[in-house]
């Protein structure tokens, strides 16, 4: 794909989409990337199979040396995913671990949206989230904030979760 094209990604997914079509239920495309998950080994080498046929029926290409095969886990997106099983990243925990207590509205909003991305591991994510995002209301982005023992707590929280 040339470099440069403003909508080359959206093409280029919308392509991966019509390629492995009605394949959703063990192949999943996003942008250049395809992961294909079974039950057990011998589905994986036939749907490993179909959609390597579906590509080259496609006329494009892949290269070798970017793909992984038969792995019981692998990263994708910042999860670990296998065996049934999806768990956060390591380094994306740490990150989270790591980002220091927020002083402005910019700051709790990174925070927010960086936390978000594993809300779904976290039971009542929002609810918890609630004094920070309270902290944000008021038109003026870049002020600082009134940081209560609330939004301690769910900061704290949140990160421990």
């Amino acid at each position: 794909m040339p470099f440069g094209l403003v909508n080359a990604p959206y093409f280029f997914s919308k392509l991966m989409a019509e390629v492995l079509e009605k394949y959703d239920t063990f192949a999943v495309p996003y942008f250049d990337d395809i992961a294909i998950y079974s039950n057990n080994w011998e589905d994986h080498l036939r749907h490993v199979y179909e959609v390597l046929k579906r590509i080259g029926n496609a006329q494009l290409t892949i290269k070798p040396s970017k793909c992984k095969f038969a792995q019981n886990h692998t990263k994708y997106l910042g999860h670990i995913v296998g065996g049934g099983v999806r768990s956060p990243a390591e380094a994306k925990i740490k990150a989270v671990m790591d980002f220091p207590t927020p002083t402005t509205k910019t700051q709790i909003r990174a925070f927010l949206r960086l936390a978000d991305y594993y809300a779904h591991y976290v039971k009542d994510f929002s609810l918890i989230a609630v004094p920070l995002t309270q902290s944000l209301k008021g038109k003026i982005k870049k002020e600082g904030v009134n940081w209560t023992q609330d939004c301690n707590r769910a900061f704290t929280e949140l990160k421990n979760r």
